[in-house]
């Protein structure tokens, strides 16, 4: 039994260290200049269509691959429907960590 318990221990405290020091820090580097943009035009909960007037940009493929998917990838954005995605009705507000990245985007 001694043997035995010595590795299990050492496979779960090497797992996790290793997990969170990845993933924390990569979260910022990867905002691009689009996800924080469209994090910035959020206000309260707007349509897609809405959004993409207030971003400018009219291709909808574009707008979804480069400033919507990535900034829901990231969690910085979250759809009001989440089980339903391709709703009329859906709508799109910041999460708690995009509302922070939008506080620090406007300090600098």
């Amino acid at each position: 039994h001694p043997q035995s318990k010595p590795p299990a221990g050492l496979s779960g405290m090497a797992v996790t260290p290793q997990v969170t020091p990845q993933v924390t820090p990569q979260v910022t580097p990867q905002v691009t200049p689009q996800v924080r943009r469209l994090v910035v035009e959020i206000k309260g909960e707007m349509t897609r269509d809405d959004l993409q007037v207030a971003i400018g940009l009219s291709d909808r493929k574009s707008f979804r691959g480069i400033y919507l998917e990535p900034a829901i990838k990231q969690g910085l954005v979250e759809m009001t429907i989440p089980e339903k995605p391709n709703s009329r009705l859906q709508k799109y507000r910041l999460t708690a960590k995009g509302v922070a990245l939008f506080q620090a985007g406007e300090g600098k």
